[in-house]
């Protein structure tokens, strides 16, 4: 038996008298105003709670400054009820489908709280000294309980699961060190970039219902967020001198590699953080037009790390964050791989696991806001460079292709011909299915025969068809649905067979209207892609030509 537990003589008192960062931080407070000893030693934000006197007589315009008034029926910061995630209310907005908001309200209520929470900060900024100032709060746990115990005010709100793994978000109040430029660009990119990376295919984004919860439980994917959302504002500004992007930027792959070094030394045992990391770092060079190949750095690091996370049980990673990350890391490698030079590398961002892994969300008919409906075929893009790559590699190509050569082409020809998008989705989703499909063909007829080009050659006739079939299809896409934020890699497979004035006049356009719309920096080197290889011969065009025209050019860009 074990010992009996002595009585404790001495009940403990838990100081409420203290500041908040001191509370949070279950350290003592010496209770110095405007700034303990303790916040000004760590260098944090030192924030005091409103006395009972204060809270009474405080007017409607103190409460409106709080990431989380009083008057809000939920608190950003509830409980998680088990692995699964968190319960958050919707907002009556998200009620209705539209693809011009996808949020499902989580972009409503943040969005709200980040503008209310920049109102206070600057606030804080222009008074220096403060006696007692009603410094915005989170909502007290008991104030909490006596809303959920409060009927009918709750009862039509529509609760959406945001998986946060097994940590708890946390309030704007309890992030010591943002200045009101960091709220400015966590606005941005609620309201914003989240909206363009997304291609809307489904009412609920991804970057926002998943993305956001881990970065409210993480420094690092906060920062990651910040980072991108300033290099899609300054690209939007057409300012690559940008000192706050380059400094948000800096600062992320500071936090990154300082993650790397602590899973490596067994600091940090859960990759999932890390790799959320990644791939958000693949989407800021999405964001600001990687130039230099950075995103392949990103890419092997996601990888490993993706590989790690798969080993872990089902139950670790809530299913839906899981088919996100492995349909984030699918779309990303896979139409990044036309920028690698078959001749050169065999490099593939896609193993047989993961391969896999992804074939068992096709069962389900996985639509998601990167793949769309089309995650199938993008599963053959390995496939295809591969091919091209042995006929590429034989030291003295025949004229026509081996026996072995043929029936992988007719295997992979027949599974892309066979496919068709779901019937269930938008007319805009369908017609980008189509579009991939076209690009597609067009990748394979050019795989087969590697560089050589021949004006009456077998597959340029049916080149041609594939190219016509989809200017057709693109032609019936405005160039400001959000469909396009996915549409660079066919758009870059076609416009490298474009040979006739009219047809590239129509896609410089169409691009030109896509960078004005969404401000996205790979639009734009797409452009610029297309435009140098323009001004090739026909002998030297074509898609496996778009990486050698990047290294001619110094145009490393992803297409994702």
């Amino acid at each position: 038996m074990p010992p009996e537990r002595q009585p404790r003589t001495q009940r403990i008192v838990r100081v409420r008298t203290g500041c908040w960062s001191c509370r949070r931080r279950k350290k003592k407070c010496d209770e110095t105003r405007p700034i303990c000893a303790g916040c000004r030693r760590n260098d944090l934000q030192c924030e005091w709670p409103l006395n009972a006197c204060e809270r009474r007589v405080s007017s409607p315009a103190h409460g409106a400054l709080g990431p989380f008034s009083t008057d809000r029926q939920t608190s950003y910061a509830g409980s998680i009820e088990d692995l699964n995630g968190m319960q958050l209310p919707v907002s009556p907005m998200s009620a209705r489908h539209s693809s011009a908001s996808s949020s499902a309200g989580l972009s409503t209520i943040v969005e709200e709280q980040l503008a209310q929470a920049q109102v206070q900060a600057q606030a804080q900024a222009q008074v220096q000294t403060q006696v007692s100032a009603p410094t915005p709060v989170p909502v007290p746990e008991e104030v909490i309980d006596s809303r959920e115990n409060t009927s009918g005010e709750n009862e039509n709100a529509t609760p959406t699961s945001l998986a946060v793994g097994h940590v708890l978000p946390r309030t704007m109040s309890m992030l010591p060190g943002y200045d009101p430029e960091s709220y400015g660009l966590l606005s941005h990119y609620l309201s914003n970039t989240a909206d363009v990376m997304a291609n809307g295919t489904t009412p609920i984004n991804p970057f926002l219902v998943q993305i956001v919860p881990l970065a409210f439980s993480s420094d690092l994917l906060l920062q990651l967020v910040i980072a991108q959302s300033a290099a899609h504002r300054a690209f939007r500004r057409r300012d690559d001198s940008d000192a706050v992007a380059s400094s948000h930027y800096t600062k992320a792959i500071q936090l990154f590699r300082h993650g790397v070094s602590d899973f490596i030394e067994g600091k940090e045992s859960n990759p999932l953080m890390l790799l959320v990391g990644a791939l958000l770092m693949c989407f800021t060079e999405t964001a600001k037009g990687d130039m230099t190949g950075t995103v392949f750095d990103h890419l092997s690091a996601a990888h490993t790390l993706l590989v790690k996370l798969l080993e872990q049980s089902d139950t670790a990673v809530p299913r839906e964050l899981k088919n996100f990350v492995i349909e984030y890391y699918v779309y990303t490698a896979t139409v990044s791989m036309i920028s690698i030079d078959a001749r050169l590398s065999g490099q593939l961002f896609l193993n047989f696991d993961l391969e896999q892994r992804a074939r068992e969300i096709l069962r389900t008919q996985y639509v998601g806001n990167l793949c769309g409906c089309w995650l199938e075929l993008l599963l053959l893009i390995p496939c295809i460079f591969d091919l091209g790559r042995q006929w590429m590699m034989e030291d003295a190509p025949s004229t026509l292709p081996t026996a072995d050569d043929l029936a992988m082409f007719a295997s992979i020809q027949a599974q892309v011909l066979r496919w068709s998008p779901y019937s269930f989705v938008d007319p805009e989703v369908y017609l980008a299915g189509l579009v991939f499909q076209q690009a597609m063909l067009i990748y394979l007829y050019t795989s087969v025969g590697g560089y050589t080009y021949a004006p009456d050659g077998m597959y340029r006739g049916l080149v041609q068809t594939a190219v016509t079939e989809t200017l057709s299809y693109l032609d019936k896409i405005s160039p400001q649905a959000r469909i396009n934020s996915g549409l660079c890699w066919p758009i870059a497979v076609v416009g490298s067979c474009l040979e006739q004035p009219e047809q590239r006049e129509s896609m410089r356009a169409r691009l030109t209207a896509m960078v004005s719309h969404f401000g996205l920096g790979n639009m734009q080197r797409t452009q610029l892609l297309l435009e140098a290889m323009w001004e090739l011969r026909p002998a030297d065009a074509g898609p496996w030509n778009i990486c050698r025209t990047m290294q001619a050019k110094q145009i490393w860009i992803s297409f994702a």
